[in-house]
């Protein structure tokens, strides 16, 4: 069995959805949507770092991948992509295709790197809180690959809960679960974020790549006190958010030494100027500490990627 890919097709996204749902017609074919983003980078102009041929360029060279032509239509990554990108191995595309753009994604780009980072961070905090008998919860789960790929050897009677409003995630969720040969320990529910409703009995809750999607800073609070309501007194949950970079903040803790400029460079093109990408909301250690205090947490502490770009955040329900 495989995972579940994306269709070639184009079916309407499920309402809701704030990673990568679509407003546009989605009768609108890929050489359509590409003439108009053509058109809008037309009509902008050369950007700071970037003539508008490059950007075009570029535009042009996204559409030749599947990768490319889903960012471009969606906007944002959906379960399958993720998953794909936090679990890819470098070295994986072949050298040939170094100088292309897809290679550059998967290879290069600093906030790629930063969550691929995240992912074995989250899969070390949750591997370390496994123990026989453990409920644990992904939400919004995806492929579930924080959770299913870890070792549950001489782990007995271990729960693992997914969460998602994607139906393609749980699918994709179900069929890695078959190929672990976990799916007896696994429940997966078709439901909001925000309305979970699993009322204190997890153990440890791990939710990644929701709050990137969500400006409004009082809904992320009211998420993460859905999460401790999940959480049974004791439990631990294990988040993370996107870090804003120096040039929209001077509160940036970006470290610029492990961040490669013209990957850098390249990646503010691609996903700020061209794609327009709905991940762009961004919050500090400070902010991220103050929603976690409000929605009742405590014990409350961060784990950075080299970069400081996708921070892992430990927090705890009160006993």
């Amino acid at each position: 069995m495989s995972l579940i890919e994306p269709s070639t097709e184009r079916p309407a996204t499920e309402p809701g959805l704030i990673s990568h749902g679509t407003d546009a017609d989605h009768e609108e074919t890929d050489a359509a949507l590409l003439e108009r983003i053509r058109a809008r980078l037309l009509a902008a102009g050369d950007v700071p770092g970037a003539t508008v041929g490059q950007l075009l360029s570029l535009a042009d060279a996204l559409a030749s991948f599947d990768l490319g032509r889903f960012l471009l239509r969606h906007r944002g990554w959906n379960a399958y992509w993720t998953h794909r990108l936090v679990t890819y191995q470098p070295g994986t595309l072949p050298a040939s295709s170094a100088e292309g753009l897809e290679y550059q994604l998967f290879e290069k780009l600093p906030t790629v790197l930063a969550t691929r980072e995240r992912f074995g961070i989250f899969r070390s905090q949750l591997q370390a809180r496994m123990k026989p008998g453990t409920t644990a919860a992904s939400v919004p789960c995806g492929l579930m690959g924080d959770l299913l790929l870890l070792d549950y050897s001489g782990l007995p009677d271990v729960r693992l809960i997914g969460v998602d409003l994607d139906p393609a995630a749980l699918d994709g969720a179900r069929a890695l679960a078959e190929m672990r040969g976990l799916a007896g320990r696994v429940s997966l529910s078709h439901k909001d974020a925000w309305a979970l409703n699993l009322r204190g009995s997890v153990d440890a809750l791990a939710s990644n790549g929701l709050n990137i999607y969500e400006p409004n800073d009082g809904r992320v609070t009211e998420l993460y006190c859905a999460y401790r309501e999940a959480l049974r007194p004791g439990g631990t949950l294990v988040t993370s958010f996107l870090t804003p970079p120096p040039a929209l903040s001077p509160a940036s803790p970006w470290n610029m030494d492990a961040i490669d400029p013209k990957a850098l460079s390249l990646q503010t093109m691609l996903f700020a100027k061209i794609i327009e990408a709905k991940w762009q909301t961004f919050r500090t250690h400070a902010q991220t500490l103050r929603q976690l205090q409000h929605a009742g947490f405590v014990n409350i502490r961060f784990i950075d990627d080299r970069a400081r770009i996708f921070p892992t955040v430990i927090a705890q329900r009160p006993r």
